[in-house]
């Protein structure tokens, strides 16, 4: 492949014109998004004969530490994965010549995109919205992993269904983040991670929450405070997920377990017998939550 320059930090990108081959054996179609030591772009499988997501980094990164970490990071959290809210990762190229991952294409918008154009949604849609993305990251905790970079863009909607998206900030829990070097957005980062304390399943379930309050009211915490007409069950989730303390904010488990409660019984996403095979513990140095009443008490109700 050529390379050309990046309009936007004017350096390196790949440059390859429609039909021609890319890394993976996959013949290009468009780039889809550029990043700091990474691009993405839509490639087209003759062998399996659909769209396929090229991840690679750009040409100037190509022998970076970080940036082949970025793409190790993928590969930890996507290799073997089967949950539906989770990507297919089809092939691990960071060791070849021109490092880069193959994943599955999820044909549809972002959730940042649907928000701005939609505004927020209803109660029942955003209670179904949570509970489907918190299927995907207890299933990331339970194999010992977190994201920490969920957000609006970081969520694709494929048939109105969640998919996480971008988990090149994805980490083992228990280690440390490096000084200087912390993983996340912020707005949706937990306090504790902007702090840089060592990575715990918590701090996906606060994005989580940021991002349901958001859907629900249109903005972040901090800028509205329109959640009085919101049912008083969803309120209090949405309050435990946001807990400043990382002890007393409810794991991902629990808050789908609440979330599914404000669903009508034709689209819950599970049975509800099921919920009794609910596990409230999403680690091994996780304890069990307080219950949901006891979070609401002390993020104040509304």
């Amino acid at each position: 492949m050529d390379v050309s320059y990046d309009v936007d930090d004017g350096l390196p990108v790949w440059r390859c014109r429609a039909g021609r081959a890319m890394p993976g054996g996959v013949l290009a179609v468009r780039r889809l998004w550029v990043g700091t030591r990474c691009e993405a772009w839509l490639g087209w499988s003759v062998e399996q004969w659909c769209p396929i997501v090229v991840k690679l980094v750009r040409p100037n990164q190509s022998r970076q530490p970080r940036a082949l970490r970025v793409l190790s990071r993928e590969v930890m959290a996507l290799a073997g994965a089967t949950h539906p809210a989770l990507p297919r990762l089809l092939h691990d190229g960071t060791r070849e010549e021109t490092p880069h991952l193959l994943l599955e294409h999820v044909d549809g918008p972002c959730l940042a995109d649907v928000l701005e154009e939609n505004g927020p949604m209803t109660v029942e849609d955003a209670a179904l919205l949570g509970a489907r993305i918190l299927a995907g990251v207890a299933d990331l905790h339970r194999r010992g992993l977190a994201h920490l970079d969920l957000k609006p863009a970081n969520i694709m909607l494929r048939d109105g269904r969640p998919v996480l998206a971008d988990f090149g900030s994805t980490r083992r829990i228990g280690t440390s983040q490096r000084p200087g070097h912390l993983a996340g957005t912020v707005g949706y980062a937990a306090p504790e991670q902007e702090a840089g304390r060592a990575i715990s399943s918590t701090m996906d379930c606060y994005a989580v929450g940021v991002m349901l309050y958001e859907a629900i009211t249109g903005d972040t915490p901090g800028q509205s405070s329109e959640m009085v007409s919101v049912p008083p069950l969803l309120r209090r989730v949405v309050h435990g997920l946001l807990m400043p303390d990382p002890d007393q904010r409810m794991t991902a488990e629990a808050a789908m377990r609440s979330l599914a409660e404000n669903v009508p019984a034709d689209r819950r996403p599970w049975p509800r017998w099921a919920d009794q095979h609910l596990c409230v513990r999403v680690t091994a140095e996780r304890l069990e939550p307080a219950p949901v009443a006891a979070l609401s008490s002390a993020a104040g109700g509304a």
